[in-house]
């Protein structure tokens, strides 16, 4: 009788570790960010899935958003927020974004170079705070997040991957205020 009430206990806690590893791989799965690689203007590769389960905030610009970008950066980069370019405990991984998805394979190099010189003139709070620029040449970040031609769209995503806050356009007091607000409620300054 031990053996059978044995085995059935162990078929239990098979199947139930079973069901929890599946919800555990379906969340990362869910997540916006977890099979996402981006390189950035020197190729280096970024693995965005090393950022699941750590609040992410993202600002994501095409060409003729840049200037917005710039400022949301700027702006970003002067508040008290606790922001890290790459995953730090307690803190909320900051990545800039360049949506590349309308450069055709020919102008790439082009791109590239143009995108060297606007990580030359980010301000150096941008350059702590945020990881460098990465290109996103085929909408694995910027199709999911739903970006608009000429607009930039800033996005801060919980652990669980959901979005918590969002912000398009310029960067006004009170999204920037948002924004920095809701950061402070989801690391529990």
């Amino acid at each position: 009788m031990r053996t059978a009430r044995g085995r059935r206990v162990l078929a239990r806690t098979v199947l139930l570790g079973a069901a929890l590893s599946g919800v555990a791989r379906s969340t990362i799965a869910a997540h916006p960010l977890a099979a996402v690689v981006l390189e950035d203007d020197g190729g280096r590769s970024w693995q965005l899935s090393e950022l699941v389960g750590v609040p992410v905030l993202l600002v994501i610009a095409d060409r003729t958003a840049s200037a917005e970008a710039s400022e949301w950066g700027r702006r970003l980069a002067a508040t008290d927020a606790p922001l890290v370019p790459w995953r730090t405990d307690g803190k909320v991984a900051w990545l800039a974004v360049a949506d590349l998805r309308r450069v055709p394979d020919y102008a790439r190099d082009a791109a590239r170079e143009r995108m060297r010189a606007w990580e030359a003139g980010r301000s150096p709070g941008e350059r702590k705070h945020s990881s460098p620029l990465l290109l996103d040449w085929n909408g694995q970040v910027a199709g999911p997040f739903d970006t608009e031609r000429g607009r930039v769209l800033v996005v801060l995503v919980g652990t669980d991957g959901r979005i918590l806050v969002q912000a398009r356009g310029t960067a006004t007091d009170a999204a920037v205020t948002q924004i920095q607000q809701t950061i402070a409620t989801v690391v529990g300054r």
